[in-house]
């Protein structure tokens, strides 16, 4: 029997000796046929990964060369010429057999589905065993030298989610035999890196009441409501609704009771010991889950190796892009594998938070993880909610500087030992002493041994200018996340439907969403069966993509919220002048309120045409379309296209040819493809291109099947 560990770098064992695994391509061969053991791997696929899809002339040959060594290692025994047993070739390529081989994957599997057999029968105790014997086998990333290939993404994702199902489940079963305060520190930690697990949430929220902690636990749910409202769209599912009302009134469902001695039958009910109770099966990879990271590897590698250099000389990182471009997500990666302390502080979105509140839940974090180094009285008393003087006018700036001084100099001290990350998220929310603590920080930064993140909002960064100023004195790295590119809008797809993806479909995701992860996500989840997969270019736009985009729209000035909603019907591109006239605003008011939109990130200038502009996403444009009632519609094609007639026939013979360049046709009005929901073509009366729309095959504007 040959063992292949693979929660972690890639390990093999013969005989209980691990044993040579070659070059990193030959490790990655064998990562390959171990993540489909059992399953014939063809030639085609195995130089499409190795290769990554340009194979050299002499690959095959290479690869052959892989398959022997690899037999040789793997069967060191094996007499010449006779067939190999571990690493066989079949028909259609090549195969490890799962009858010689034990993979801890597929242990990990069974511990897992063991734990829950074992909690459905009402058993804490055995599924505490079985879950963290499962945990054990993990010793970091799986497949690790190759956990970037996109040909392992779909499996990376089922094992993440998995184990972080696993995770949740080990908690639940730490609540179930009574030990309420090791499940406390260990679900804050997971919530911390997890936010949006709401499972993981209720946990959390039922082991803080069972301390003793009940104020703590409503706001945890209070925290996960806004979150989950500004981050998606949406609202808790109705159990956390349900455990709020249960701690209102102190339920006394939520009293822990000892599980019986003996395992119950099933059917028992054993809500009383962890009443949050999951299906008898472990889940299949999580679909729809928010924890599937794909792409950012440059990304990753800018917070690598600042967080390398911070070991010598402390380094300011900042992390900017627009809203769901996956900040967190990025962070909550870059954390998990930094190998130093993280201390984290984050911003509410909904609420206003109270001075130095960032700052709070960093020093709560170094108190926990540095016990070693002695608290300052100054911080001690910030940590016991003494924040008054920060808000009390002038005669107080001494303390302030004080206090100011103390924290700089615990952080800086802390960091002598190990290096330590200070990671702020949501900056564009913090109130004004935490951004001028951060400045008073950031001038400290590289005498210490420190790597300070923030991320912000490329899109409400205004307020920041001062204390971004202050970072960029630091020596600040600037990491700006753009979206997805198609080959990993590719791989996000087929990790997140749990099959494989065509690049056609892709680039369709691609097109409407410009790779933004949350839009992205969004989309994928309305693509649910084989008969959807070619629909990617006219699924109408998601209700939780829908309600972002009008929240942003909504806090525009009126008049920019009043161009944009009629720039919508001319097309994802517009002349500002036609659309100013069909909305009958001057064009310098026009331009002044666009200004306002363009830093709200919602539109930009068109650096090719002057006076054109295009919304950021297409799905911005569509949201917008989709909204207004089907007779506005009409009304604003019918002045849209009388606009355009007077730019065309108002122009000058000097100025015709640069009109026309100006306004061709396929922009006068969106194309279906940029707004795919539409039915068939509308003629637009007054428009001289778009009246020639259907019979020359240019696209028409978009329209509702029940437009007149």
């Amino acid at each position: 029997m040959v063992e292949f560990n693979a929660l972690g770098p890639l390990e093999a064992a013969v005989d209980g000796r691990l044993v040579d695994l070659g070059t990193p391509k030959q490790r990655a061969l064998l990562a390959l046929l171990v993540s489909r053991v059992g399953q014939p791997v063809t030639v085609d696929l195995m130089l499409e990964a190795l290769w990554a899809g340009h194979p050299p002339p002499s690959a095959t040959t290479s690869l052959q060369a892989y398959v022997a060594n690899l037999r040789k290692a793997l069967e060191p025994q094996r007499a010449p010429r006779t067939p190999a047993t571990v690493l066989r070739k079949c028909p259609q390529g090549y195969l490890v057999d799962s009858r010689v081989v034990d993979v801890d994957v597929h242990r990990f599997g069974e511990h897992a589905r063991a734990g829950w057999q074992a909690w459905d029968r009402g058993d804490p105790r055995e599924a505490l065993i079985r879950f963290e014997t499962g945990l054990a086998l993990w010793r970091g990333q799986a497949y690790a030298e190759v956990a970037g290939a996109t040909w392992l993404a779909p499996e990376l994702a089922r094992l993440d989610g998995l184990r972080l199902s696993v995770l949740e489940m080990r908690c639940a079963a730490l609540l179930g035999v009574g030990a309420h305060e090791m499940a406390v520190a260990e679900l804050e930690a997971f919530v911390q890196s997890h936010p949006l697990r709401e499972y993981g949430c209720e946990l959390l929220v039922l082991a803080l009441y069972r301390a003793g902690r009940q104020a703590d636990a409503l706001e945890v749910l209070r925290s996960t409501q806004m979150r989950l409202a500004e981050e998606l769209g949406i609202d808790p599912r109705p159990t956390l609704k349900q455990l709020e009302w249960e701690i209102l009134n102190q339920a006394p469902t939520l009293d822990w009771q000892p599980p019986p001695a003996a395992p119950a039958v099933r059917g028992t009910d054993v809500s009383t010991a962890a009443p949050r109770v999951r299906t008898t099966e472990p889940p299949p990879a999580p679909v729809t889950d928010k924890e599937i990271f794909v792409g950012r590897d440059r990304e990753l590698g800018q917070l690598a190796d600042s967080l390398a250099a911070a070991a010598d000389q402390g380094r300011v990182v900042t992390v900017s892009g627009e809203p769901g471009s996956g900040k967190t997500l990025l962070l909550r990666r870059f954390a998990e594998h930094a190998g130093v302390p993280v201390l984290s502080g984050t911003c509410p979105e909904h609420v206003d938070a109270p001075p130095l509140w960032l700052w709070e839940q960093v020093l709560r974090a170094a108190s926990t993880c540095l016990p070693h180094c002695p608290v300052p009285e100054p911080v001690a008393e910030l940590l016991r909610g003494a924040t008054e003087e920060l808000v009390c006018g002038t005669e107080m700036i001494g303390t302030t500087l004080r206090r100011f001084e103390a924290i700089v100099r615990y952080l800086s001290d802390a960091s002598d030992t190990t290096p330590l990350v200070i990671l702020l998220e949501n900056l564009h929310r913090a109130d004004l002493s935490s951004l001028r603590l951060l400045a008073h920080l950031a001038e400290s930064v590289p005498t210490s041994r420190l790597l300070l993140v923030v991320s912000y909002r490329s899109d409400e960064a205004a307020p920041l200018a001062e204390t971004l100023a202050a970072l960029a004195r630091a020596g600040m790295t600037r990491v700006e996340l753009k979206g997805l590119s198609a080959r990993e809008t590719q791989t996000l797809a087929s990790a997140v439907l749990g099959r494989e993806v065509g690049r056609r479909t892709a680039d369709a995701l691609w097109s409407r969403t410009d790779g933004n992860p949350f839009f992205l996500r969004e989309l994928i989840k309305l693509l649910t069966g084989e008969q959807h997969l070619d629909q990617a270019d006219t699924a109408p736009v998601p209700v939780p993509v829908r309600e972002v985009v009008l929240r942003r729209i909504a806090r525009l000035p009126r008049t920019a919220a009043k161009l944009l909603s009629v720039a919508a019907i001319a097309g994802r591109s517009f002349d500002i002048e036609v659309v100013a006239e069909a909305a009958a605003v001057e064009i310098e008011a026009a331009l002044e309120a666009l200004e306002t939109a363009i830093a709200a990130g919602l539109i930009g200038e068109d650096q090719q045409r002057l006076g054109w502009f295009r919304f950021t996403h297409a799905l911005f444009a569509e949201t917008l379309y989709e909204t207004t009632g089907r007779l506005r519609r009409a009304r604003l094609h019918r002045l849209i296209g009388a606009a355009t007639d007077r730019a065309w026939t108002g122009s000058t013979e000097r100025d015709a040819e640069t009109a026309r360049h100006r306004l061709p046709a396929a922009e006068l009005t969106p194309a279906a493809a940029h707004f795919p929901a539409a039915g068939p073509a509308v003629v637009v009366a007054g428009a001289a291109d778009a009246r020639a729309a259907p019979e020359s095959g240019r696209p028409g504007p978009p329209r509702s099947p029940h437009d007149p």
